[in-house]
């Protein structure tokens, strides 16, 4: 059996395209993420956050052969520890990581969210923060909280964590991607945003319609790199990735 670490859309254009669905285990870290699976019948979907020892009982009794990480590029923890039971255990693991996109000089990036938080609370004028709820507690009692605008996926969990740190309502965009480029506009026109915050998320995760985006409006774009992390075989190509797979 083959374990894939899903929940991302890679992971799921992976699925799509590979032909022995039977073969795969699935586990994404949200309920969310298995229900983006459910049209694949024949798969075996898990969606359960785990620590290394859970992920080696979980490899042992799946009787799992090979590992391939589709996780999400921010999702540091989850791959160090799926590399560190491949090699206790021996078994292959092949990361799918996104093409890093290239970009002007003029953009801004910060390679720790706590120095990016920093900073932002200095800025004037209002700012779109596209970052996600994972860290959306760093923001916590920034003196221009309510200029900052968070755009986030529509589950009560998130808009909950949101408000629970003071975020008001209107600063709360809850949508769920993709965003095109004239969207993308639209709302920061809307929003009169003088700044965007990002991950660098690639062609998957819409970062070029944002940045094109923040361009057209005149506003500034200001990134977190992503973490750095060595993998044992890694392919930035997902038809690559297939026909090794095959």
């Amino acid at each position: 059996m083959i374990w894939v670490i899903g929940g991302t859309k890679d992971s799921r254009d992976f699925i799509e395209s590979f032909p022995f669905k039977e073969k795969l285990i699935v586990t994404t870290a949200t309920e969310y993420g298995g229900k983006l699976l459910e049209e694949f019948k024949e798969l075996k979907v898990f969606c359960k956050r785990m620590d290394q020892k859970e992920m080696i009982e979980f490899i042992k009794e799946m009787k799992i052969k090979k590992i391939v990480d589709l996780s999400h590029p921010y999702a540091v923890e989850v791959s160090r520890n799926a590399i560190e039971c491949s090699e206790s255990l021996k078994l292959e693991y092949i990361r799918f990581e996104r093409e890093n996109l290239f970009h002007e000089n003029g953009i801004l990036e910060f390679k720790e969210v706590d120095s990016l938080v920093k900073y932002i609370e200095e800025l004037d004028g209002n700012i779109l923060v596209t970052l996600g709820s994972n860290n959306i507690e760093k923001f916590k009692g920034l003196k221009n909280l309510q200029k900052i605008y968070f755009r986030i996926l529509p589950k009560w969990d998130m808009i909950k964590k949101a408000e629970d740190i003071g975020i008001l309502p209107k600063n709360i965009i809850a949508m769920q991607g993709p965003f095109s480029k004239e969207l993308n506009v639209a709302m920061m026109r809307q929003l009169d945003i003088k700044y965007m915050i990002s991950k660098k998320g690639g062609n998957t995760g819409g970062e070029k319609e944002k940045l094109d985006a923040t361009l057209e409006v005149g506003a500034k774009s200001i990134l977190l790199s992503r973490p750095e992390i060595e993998y044992p075989l890694e392919f930035s190509n997902l038809l690559e990735l297939l026909k090794y797979m095959k």
